[in-house]
């Protein structure tokens, strides 16, 4: 009996547990709040790993209160060519070329996002160095530097005139050396 009821204790405690960390995640992911954007859907990213990237690259969809609703998950190649104006989008309906329009002057600065988490390539040998001061991770103070981009925590989205600072800090290199500094 006494076995019986502790096994029944622990396995209610780890369904609570569980509920509470699925409603943690979801809420994070689905009700970050993305102040000052106008309700519609925006090219984001976040420095979570996806299925096919070391970065996930999505569509978000913003609610009137800047409620992220919807995300749509993009492969980099889908992503680039929507943002570029190359391939259909909802992001991008005009079919304009978005990363000039903001005034960032390398498209391929996408393929530098890895360096702002990692100090190293995760999935490769690879000489080629992130500036993450540490392996899987940046420092606090790195953390901070993202702060003004949207990004508090790994997973939050960095979406919209965000994401074009962000790309155009990234192309600066005082704004790298100092990242890689922190």
């Amino acid at each position: 009996m006494f076995t019986y009821i502790t096994f029944v204790t622990f396995e209610i405690k780890m369904k609570t547990l569980s509920i509470f960390a699925i409603s943690v995640f979801a809420g994070t992911l689905l009700f970050a709040q993305q102040k000052g954007i106008e309700p519609g859907a925006y090219f984001a990213i976040s420095l979570q790993p996806s299925t096919s990237d070391v970065i996930t690259f999505a569509i978000v969809e913003l609610n009137e209160k800047g409620e992220v609703v919807n995300r749509i998950f993009l492969k980099r190649t889908d992503w680039l060519r929507q943002i570029v104006g190359i391939q259909e989008s909802i992001a991008n309906v005009e079919g304009k070329n978005l990363m000039k329009e903001a005034g960032v002057e390398n498209p391929d600065i996408v393929k530098e996002l890895w360096k702002l988490r990692y100090s190293e390539f995760p999935y490769r040998s690879s000489d080629e160095k992130g500036w993450a001061s540490n392996p899987r991770k940046p420092s606090d103070e790195q953390m901070k530097m993202l702060n003004r981009f949207g990004i508090f925590s790994l997973n939050d989205f960095v979406v919209g005139e965000k994401l074009f600072e962000l790309f155009k800090a990234m192309e600066d290199p005082g704004w790298v050396s100092e990242y890689q500094s922190k």
